[in-house]
């Protein structure tokens, strides 16, 4: 089962890829952490990804193409693809290379979910997310698992996020509309609660 999880900023992809991945035991996948790993592990990808970053440049199409490419054919029995498409570009290579299943949207109107991101917290050391409206950590700021501080992340702050959130609407709509045309395409109301948003997508896959 290859599923594509899409939704403006905040509408919880990232949350519900990894609830399904655990349900199905099949691999969420984050194209932007699967970058990150390159770079850490200094494959040959990563290294050229990093040269443009370290130039402040969004690293070409085609490496990141690479990447996904080698990161989904790992995944053999299926997988749950989050932060990827984000244009148009990256949504026919993506129909062209694999066969998706089913194409969710989480459908979430702008204040909202600007009010989700600013409620985001990062733990400091092990990265973990968590989010101070629905997904609040034990004790405050205090991470679960390795007891790391938590922090707002650097690019969570309102200006940087409505630039996120128009760059959306400027590419990433496109992929929606492209999407739309395939049978397989769901929207899913994310303004519900974590679990109601969780137990509809489940009854749509099924």
């Amino acid at each position: 089962m290859n599923v594509v999880l899409l939704g403006i900023q905040g509408s919880g992809k990232g949350t519900q890829a990894e609830l399904l991945s655990q349900k199905y035991k099949l691999p969420h996948i984050n194209v932007g952490d699967s970058l990150r790993e390159n770079i850490q592990n200094q494959t040959e990808l990563g290294k050229i990804a990093k040269s443009y970053i370290d130039k402040g440049e969004l690293v070409p199409d085609e490496y990141v193409f690479a990447i996904v490419e080698d990161v989904l054919n790992k995944a053999e029995k299926g997988f749950f693809l989050d932060g990827f498409p984000r244009n148009l570009e990256q949504a026919k290579f993506l129909l062209s290379k694999f066969k998706i299943d089913k194409f969710l949207l989480l459908e979430l109107d702008e204040e909202t979910a600007i009010k989700r991101i600013l409620a985001r917290r990062q733990c400091k050391k092990c990265k973990k997310v968590y989010n101070i409206l629905f997904q609040k950590p034990e004790v405050e700021n205090v991470c679960d698992i390795c007891g790391g501080e938590l922090i707002l992340r650097e690019d969570d702050n309102k200006q940087a996020i409505k630039k996120r959130i128009e760059k959306f609407h400027h590419e990433t709509e496109k992929v929606i509309k492209l999407f739309k045309e395939q049978s397989n395409f769901i929207t899913i109301n994310a303004a519900q609660s974590l679990l109601a948003i969780n137990k509809e997508i489940i009854s749509k896959i099924n």
